[in-house]
């Protein structure tokens, strides 16, 4: 992906920040940079905006805000650090992660307020490497749900949004400063259009083989739950203008992906006392000692797969939630009135599911430690009847990029900083440090959304 010299006639049109990727980072940038006072433009591949955000819970991690004091939860950014810093075992850079904790809370509370987008503290989530309830959700507590208020809201602010825009090229002078991009549409025509600061909102790499055989070798061939457009196209114009990358080896993964539905799973019914089996009937880890690391141990299984099990309690408190009424759409959960009719649903060894179920229930009333060391204070003992659903190992999306300083403005790999590039979302490095076990619930989305506000308030301001 060569960066382009100065083409040479003018640009057919300039504007004063452009935006590449349509996402919760794109749209939240153009609000910032709308709010700023500037002119923006958004170019987004999709003929519908939609990208890994939609794909999502659209569920975002802040601590302090309005919506958790109105719920009587007490939180701070300093224990959000905290948390963070806890999860990835100190592994990443203190200083990133204190910007993120810090104006997270900032962002929720001025999307809401100035635009309209009602998040609310989802109690459902709790623990994980969060020490309190902090992650926040629309109504629908869905990805598209939140894309639509965005999009709405976009609309309102006077952002413009150009769709089948695929930028193919970046145009760069020799100090690295961009000055513009190349914009090719579904008919083959090509359009250049200039810019005074670009921000890269794009996706990350999970979809790129290459890529992934770079970086994570070990998930080289692994199941992939993301967006089709996620090839790290934003990472790979960053490398070419010289700038820093770090964390490359971290993602996000996941260990609930319906199989072979391919469709994603909510984890609330192993939060609530649930458990995963493999194909023997057997437990194989702590389900909750490491969510995001999950994805790899279920991979480990006969046949990388693993079976959710959980109860009619469980159900009914969850039915209602986007994840089961699709998973139950197509027959994915499976039921039965006994242990050896769920067994015999799921194709697993009733015996052995049996005795795995005798030592869950002899865990959970105190009677032996829990094998595997998982505590299960606050769930109940599972009961007839009862569920289970097959489910995989997948990436569902990588966390490594861009470096960034305060300003999500991006760094070189010589030091300092490119002149005019920003960058949030799947582009640039996450809290998580170098590893999927890192991984603290609603990340992605607390990420994408506070530096893409960050970075559009700077892009804007670069100029002013």
């Amino acid at each position: 992906m060569p960066i382009l010299s100065p083409p040479p006639k003018s640009f057919s049109v300039t504007v004063p920040v452009l935006i590449v990727g349509g996402g919760a980072c794109g749209l939240t940038a153009a609000l910032a940079a709308r709010g700023e006072g500037s002119e923006v433009l958004i170019l987004e591949k999709d003929t519908i905006p939609r990208g890994t955000t939609s794909m999502s819970q659209g569920t975002m991690c802040a601590a302090g805000t309005r919506a958790q004091k109105d719920a009587g939860i007490e939180d701070s950014p300093e224990q959000f650090f905290e948390d963070v810093m806890a999860k990835v075992e100190g592994k990443t850079d203190p200083e990133f992660v204190r910007v993120i904790t810090r104006e997270a809370a900032p962002t929720i509370d001025w999307l809401s307020a100035d635009h309209g987008i009602p998040f609310a503290v989802d109690r459902s989530w709790n623990g994980l490497g969060h020490s309190v309830q902090r992650l926040h959700a629309p109504p629908e507590k869905t990805g598209e749900d939140l894309m639509g208020r965005l999009l709405q809201a976009v609309a309102r602010a006077g952002a413009d949004l150009l769709t089948d825009a695929t930028v193919v090229d970046l145009f760069a002078d020799e100090s690295g400063r961009v000055l513009g991009v190349r914009v090719e549409r579904p008919d083959g025509s090509q359009e250049d259009i200039g810019c005074d600061a670009l921000i890269l909102a794009t996706c990350g790499f999970a979809n790129n083989p290459d890529m992934i055989a770079q970086f994570i070798p070990d998930m080289a061939g692994a199941h992939v739950f993301t967006w089709e457009n996620s090839q790290g196209n934003g990472i790979r114009w960053g490398l070419d203008l010289g700038a820093a990358v770090a964390d490359m080896t971290s993602f996000q993964g996941y260990g609930a992906l319906a199989h072979p539905q391919e469709m994603l799973f909510n984890y609330n019914y192993v939060i609530d006392g649930g458990v995963l089996v493999n194909k023997r009937g057997e437990r194989f880890s702590d389900e909750m000692a490491d969510v995001s690391g999950q994805g790899v141990k279920v991979m480990r299984q006969p046949d990388h797969v693993a079976y959710m099990i959980y109860d009619e309690i469980l159900h009914n408190k969850y039915k209602h939630l986007h994840e089961t009424r699709q998973a139950l759409e197509v027959g994915a959960v499976k039921t039965g009135a006994s242990v050896s009719e769920l067994a015999s649903a799921l194709d697993i060894p009733q015996d052995a599911l049996q005795r795995t179920l005798a030592d869950l229930a002899d865990a959970k009333a105190g009677k032996s430690n829990d094998a595997w060391g998982r505590d299960f204070f606050g769930t109940h003992d599972l009961a007839p009847p009862y569920y289970g659903i097959r489910v995989t190992g997948a990436i569902y999306h990588t966390q490594g990029g861009l470096e960034v300083d305060e300003n999500a403005q991006v760094k070189r790999a010589s030091g300092g900083l490119l002149p005019n590039l920003f960058a949030g979302g799947g582009a640039a490095r996450g809290m998580s440090g170098p590893t999927c076990s890192g991984y603290i619930p609603a990340a992605g989305i607390c990420m994408a959304m506070t530096l893409g506000r960050l970075a559009g308030q700077a892009a804007a301001r670069l100029n002013n």
